[in-house]
């Protein structure tokens, strides 16, 4: 792990990090927060159907299913794969759905805006994003994504890929956070937040100016995983502020864009080749428990065929909440892959 040596508060060491969160996630499944919304249907379902384990979307959030759909993957292949994938994640009791402008040249939007919206939208939790610096860019972004997605509003609506400080004062003094204020005021999002993967020290510059403005923000989006915290983490440094502040922690890159099965897979440092870590060091459960076990609200995860919604749902529906002692084994084991090659989106 790395800590930054000219800020020793910037975050705390890896065993201070796991002694401060035992026991966050239990509180996150407090059974009189569970269900609600619906108020007609059975504990734990809606109309369609059993859902998936809820967790709460920050301290004032709503509940939402602890695994997600990535829109990344919607986009991809032909319209039948993504309503396969859809459907499939409907009927296994998946009821959040991510998605972005960027995925496919804006195809993952339009196709929640077929398969989803016109049957589903009442039963849905959706999230977009928007890579737009600029408050009057952003809006209209905005209002791209709900046409497309054929939806008057978005459940969760952030700000997109934040890449390091600069960037944040930049987007903030160009006004695009009173612009996401402004969406949620008029009922386009219901709620906000902001995602990144580059550097955790855009993620705390992010959580500063909010800070320090008085604005409340429902989710923040990062990479969690067992290699995280060996390399510039978030884990270690922003969960534990997100925690403090109520936001809910919405998990990406838990299988690092796929390297955690070896390859070079990703858009950067293709000239290397990563080590398989699964199944040598560990399995697909080991990872995804290690990220339940954490104050995660949701999992929000890349399935790119119906296949893989059966089996990470089936992950989902077990009981997580390991101890330090099971945290930190994961951790040990992805010492040997852990680094920028593996979490090569890291900058």
């Amino acid at each position: 792990m790395r800590d930054d040596p000219a800020n020793p508060s910037a975050g705390l060491t890896r065993k201070e990090f796991l002694a401060a969160i035992a026991g966050c996630t239990v509180g996150l499944m407090a059974p009189g927060l569970l269900f609600a919304k619906h108020p007609s249907a059975a504990p734990g379902s809606n109309r369609l159907g059993k859902l998936l384990p809820l967790r709460k979307l920050g301290a004032a959030g709503p509940m939402v299913t602890n695994l997600a759909v990535g829109g990344d993957h919607i986009g991809r292949g032909p319209d039948r794969n993504a309503q396969a994938i859809i459907e499939k994640s409907l009927e296994e009791g998946v009821r959040f759905f991510d998605n972005a402008p960027l995925y496919s040249d804006s195809t993952a939007e339009r196709r929640l805006g077929q398969f989803l919206t016109p049957k589903y939208r009442d039963v849905s939790f959706i999230m977009t994003k928007s890579l737009i610096r600029n408050r009057a860019g952003a809006l209209k972004d905005l209002d791209h994504s709900l046409s497309r997605m054929k939806t008057d509003y978005v459940d969760l609506w952030q700000i997109h890929a934040l890449r390091n400080p600069k960037d944040v004062n930049d987007l903030v003094q160009a006004g695009v956070l009173d612009a996401f204020l402004e969406a949620q005021a008029k009922g386009k999002a219901k709620h906000i937040g902001f995602t990144g993967h580059s550097s955790y020290k855009a993620h705390l510059k992010m959580l500063d100016e909010i800070t320090q403005r008085g604005v409340k923000m429902a989710a923040s989006q990062m990479p969690v995983n067992p290699a995280d915290p060996h390399f510039d983490s978030f884990v270690t440094h922003v969960i534990p502020r997100c925690v403090d502040a109520g936001i809910g922690v919405l998990a990406m890159k838990t299988l690092a864009y796929g390297r955690f099965f070896g390859g070079n897979n990703g858009w950067r440092r293709k000239d290397v080749h990563v080590k398989p870590a699964i199944p040598k060091a560990l399995s697909v459960a080991d990872v995804f428990g290690f990220v339940w076990s954490l104050p995660t609200t949701s999992l929000i995860s890349g399935m790119d065929k119906p296949e893989l919604v059966t089996q990470n749902a089936a992950l989902a529906r077990k009981a997580w909440n390991w101890n330090k002692a099971e945290l930190q084994k994961r951790i040990d084991a992805m010492l040997p892959f852990a680094g920028p090659d593996l979490e090569f989106y890291k900058t």
